[in-house]
């Protein structure tokens, strides 16, 4: 029942709606419940809404740019710093090579082995001259002078050429074909010109120059293996002693090579992979990377942005894995040529080693064939001396692991340093992202908060400037009124003055006349006293009493005093006129001077700007 008449209420509900809305349609616009929709000024309001967000983005972005722009600009000072470094070393180092050649050709140019070498490189070097300047001549000399005549010919018929003459747009036509023809030539001698410069880098490359003169990586010392020839041409009266002493340089070649093979495993993958770039990106590669040194301040971003653009086409993680293998490379070489200095140096140590030790041996044999009583003491020394050898073997062996395990720890380090400069790269970068992306909402809301306080400010000074040019104008017309109104009181007070004065001398002339006295002929008042002399013989008790003084003893300053100082009644008017708060007020009454002069222990050094500190 309870859900019956609910239905019902509510159906009579939807019905009286409905009957509403249908009303509503019918009456349409002129209804009381609608309103008129003006669309043209939505229109216009979201036209201007939509202007200025597009002006904000386009300020936006403008801003973005110039930012993009100044820290380009700031990364390529700092490359072009480095790039003039590079270049005054490289213009140095290529003059002093210079200044070599030259000293080396002047001092061998007269020799009988090496002057007709010199000869033929005068001849070669005047051909290719020769050679040079006919080709100028045959094909640089003469596009210029067609450039020229091209020119001259357009500055003559530019204005036949804009109003469409028949006979110079023919003229022109021809002229287009020539100078497409000339281009077609100039790219074949340049093609030729190209592959005449790779044949000539690659006989350059070619294995007999590469082993007559090897890069400077792969440039060490040449130490061949095995027993010299001068140390099995040393003549030794002991045989055993020889033989030891010559087994040395075997022991030490074993070790030497033993160090050169632990030395390629380590860096095996180094050596495996050789070189995966050409040789051209490698060479760019290695010429930016001896720019920047280790302790250049933010030193791998300015490398890897000068690599990228040198080498567009190159991903940061190709130029990473080619900077780590390079540097294991050039370590590994490096290493391998101070081992081969090493070997050299141990093999020209232990062979004077030797000449002084068989030279000692044929001292005692000879001392022994003297003196045979000296042969326990000629095997003894021998021993010694074996001893000897072997200590210093010892030493020398000792003295190679050390500096092996101080260059793996060198390795180690710098692989250390490496990782932690690699890490506190990408923390920096990572944070200077977070920073800048705050930086940029930050500046953004700045940027509408600034702009929204402008647009305020600006409406508040126009509302306040003109209520003050009103204000401005109803203050001056008042100004006049009152001036008018003061100059007419002025005028009525100076005569009710005048008319004061004369009625007050006509009332004081009238007391005058009341009070006037006639003094009576006395002659013996001349040798009376006089009543301050009787005043002054009166009792002591009387002396003490006097009508005349003021009921309290006056300590400060009266009225009249303060008021006679200017500087007051300079202060009392800039207060009566408005203007006592005032910067002019307050430099006008520190520029007054007081009524009298102070007196010397009155002076100070006070200053009235030290009040506002």
């Amino acid at each position: 029942m309870a859900d019956r008449t609910q239905w019902k209420s509510s159906s009579s509900i939807r019905s009286d709606n409905t009957d509403g809305l249908v009303h509503r349609m019918l009456d349409g616009l002129g209804s009381n419940k609608y309103k008129a929709v003006d669309y043209h000024r939505l229109r216009a309001t979201i036209s201007a809404k939509r202007f200025g967000s597009i002006k904000t983005s386009m300020k936006v972005s403008k801003i973005e740019q110039k930012s993009q722009q100044h820290k380009e600009n700031s990364t390529l000072k700092q490359h072009q710093l480095l790039w003039h470094k590079e270049f005054l070393k490289l213009q140095h180092l290529r003059k002093k090579f210079e200044v070599d050649v030259e000293i080396h050709m002047r001092s061998n140019r007269n020799s009988e082995s090496c002057g007709h070498i010199y000869k033929d490189f005068d001849y070669c070097d005047a051909a290719l001259s020769s050679d040079f300047d006919g080709f100028k001549k045959n094909t640089v000399d003469p596009v210029w002078c067609m450039r020229d005549d091209l020119r001259y010919w357009l500055s003559e018929n530019r204005e036949e050429l804009q109003y469409g003459s028949p006979n110079v747009i023919e003229k022109y036509t021809d002229i287009q074909k020539t100078v497409t023809h000339v281009k077609e030539q100039q790219e074949e001698i340049i093609n030729k010109l190209d592959n005449e410069q790779k044949r000539l880098e690659a006989e350059l490359c070619s294995g007999l120059l590469l082993e007559m003169c090897p890069p400077q990586l792969k440039k060490h010392t040449v130490v061949h293996p095995g027993i010299p020839q001068e140390a099995i041409d040393l003549s030794c009266p002991d045989l055993q002693l020889k033989s030891d002493v010559l087994q040395e340089f075997l022991i030490i070649d074993g070790k030497y090579e033993s160090m050169i093979d632990q030395l390629g495993q380590r860096h095996a993958l180094a050596l495996s992979q050789e070189n995966l770039w050409g040789d051209e990106e490698h060479f760019k590669f290695v010429a930016i990377h001896d720019q920047y040194p280790r302790e250049l301040a933010n030193r791998r971003a300015l490398l890897f942005d000068r690599l990228k653009r040198h080498l567009p086409e190159k991903s940061r993680s190709d130029m990473s894995d080619h900077e780590d293998w390079w540097m294991d490379f050039k370590y590994y070489h490096e290493r391998l040529k101070g081992i081969y200095a090493d070997w050299a140096r141990d093999r020209r140590e232990l062979l004077h080693k030797a000449q002084m030790t068989f030279a000692e041996a044929a001292v005692a044999h000879e001392l022994e064939e003297v003196r045979g009583e000296y042969c326990n003491r000629q095997k003894q020394l021998c021993q010694v001396l074996y001893e000897k050898v072997r200590e210093w073997r010892e030493r020398k062996m000792e003295v190679m692991q050390l500096e092996a395990q101080m260059n793996e720890e060198r390795q180690k380090q710098a692989e250390e340093i490496e990782a932690r400069e690699r890490e506190a790269e990408k923390c920096r970068r990572k944070k200077e992202k977070e920073i800048l992306g705050q930086y940029h909402q930050v500046k953004e809301k700045k940027q509408q908060e600034l702009e929204e306080e402008r647009q305020r400010r600006l409406d508040e000074l126009k509302s306040l400037m003109e209520k003050q040019s009103i204000y401005d104008r109803e203050r001056i017309r008042y100004r006049e009124e009152q001036i008018n109104k003061k100059l007419e009181e002025r005028k009525k007070k100076e005569e009710e003055k005048e008319i004061e004065n004369e009625e007050m001398e006509a009332r004081l002339e009238a007391l005058r006349a009341q009070v006037r006295i006639v003094a009576e002929s006395d002659p013996f008042r001349a040798i009376q006293g006089t009543k301050a002399w009787e005043a002054r013989l009166k009792p002591e008790e009387d002396k003490n009493i006097s009508l005349l003084e003021p009921l309290f003893k006056v300590n400060s300053y009266t009225s009249k005093q303060i008021t006679s100082d200017h500087r007051v009644r300079l202060e009392q008017k800039l207060r009566e006129a408005g203007l006592h708060n005032s910067d002019y007020a307050r430099q006008l009454i520190r520029k007054a001077t007081p009524p009298m002069k102070p007196r010397r222990d009155q002076l100070h050094t006070f200053k009235f700007e030290d009040a506002s500190v």
